[in-house]
């Protein structure tokens, strides 16, 4: 029976970090090795932290996908393409590798982000670490309610995981960072926040579509295709201080186009003129495309 990545489809926790790398020449038997431990190693750690709800995934990218798995790669596994449209620009950064750890404790979160790391030895360069939180009970740092439409309970791994094939049970994933501009955000009034989202702030209600703007976020990104909506697991937090701040924004879906014609509504103007107003207040700074195969695979890879 093939296995998923444990945080795939788990639901997001309190606290996260991610961690975005690039493999040095010469290193994915180290790669390889540290990958195929990861799913014992949370397994271990849980126990000895005490946290059962500990999680992790693992994900490559198209770059390094054979020579660090030896096999061939997942169909639709492909670099992050950037996007620009006037001001609006989606970038695509280095990166090769992605781990995703989560749970309702970031002490545990990091121990088990630091014997990865220690596993990963000299095959990998750090470009990034983010940690993450849950903010005011899921509200993004906007204030509003973020991913209200989310896939529960079954429909997360109907969503997300890739049903068959010898791909079965990985997922393809998208990050991108986000760089709130909150001064000029919390300048405008609450009506056009709440019109640049398409929900009410206070009780996270959808405005009526004779009042909600087509620019608004979920306006833009809530598409159907022959009556059904197109979804992608979310498990965006935010992330930040007193100084920069954001949003880390997480997407796992069975098929990668989902979350490109997202992008592509929120970033790119349509032919009457629209495109997601809440990238006036929000940047991405980062993008990354990855498989994360099961854990049946990873550990296959030992």
């Amino acid at each position: 029976m093939v296995v998923a990545q444990t945080a795939v489809c788990a639901e997001t926790g309190n606290y996260a970090v991610f961690l975005t790398l690039l493999v040095k020449a010469g290193g994915e038997a180290v790669i390889r090795r540290a990958a195929a431990a990861l799913p014992s190693l949370t397994r271990t750690i849980a126990d000895q932290v005490g946290e059962p709800e500990l999680v992790s995934a693992f994900g490559i990218g198209a770059d390094v996908w054979e020579s660090v798995t030896g096999c061939a790669k997942p169909e639709g596994l492909e670099p992050f393409k950037a996007l620009a449209d006037g001001p609006r620009v989606a970038p695509s950064t280095p990166a090769d590798l992605f781990v995703h750890i989560h749970s309702p404790r970031q002490d545990a979160n990091l121990v088990l982000a630091r014997e990865l790391m220690r596993l990963l030895g000299d095959g990998a360069t750090l470009v990034e670490e983010v940690m993450s939180y849950k903010h005011l009970g899921g509200r993004d740092l906007t204030g509003f309610v973020d991913g209200t439409e989310n896939p529960e309970g079954e429909e997360r791994a109907e969503v997300a995981l890739v049903a068959d094939g010898p791909h079965a049970g990985g997922s393809f994933v998208s990050l991108q960072r986000y760089v709130h501009d909150l001064a000029r955000w919390e300048a405008l009034p609450l009506p056009e926040q709440e019109g640049c989202i398409g929900r009410t702030k206070a009780d996270d209600e959808e405005l009526d579509d004779d009042v909600k703007p087509p620019t608004a976020h979920i306006a833009r990104v809530v598409i159907e295709e022959d009556g059904e909506e197109l979804e992608v697991v979310r498990h965006s937090l935010p992330y930040g201080g007193v100084g920069e701040r954001g949003l880390y924004f997480v997407a796992y879906c069975a098929d990668p186009a989902v979350f490109r014609r997202m992008l592509e509504n929120m970033v790119m103007t349509d032919h009457e003129g629209h495109h997601d107003r809440l990238l006036d207040f929000t940047k991405p700074v980062t993008g990354a495309s990855f498989f994360t195969p099961s854990a049946t695979f990873l550990e296959g890879l030992a």
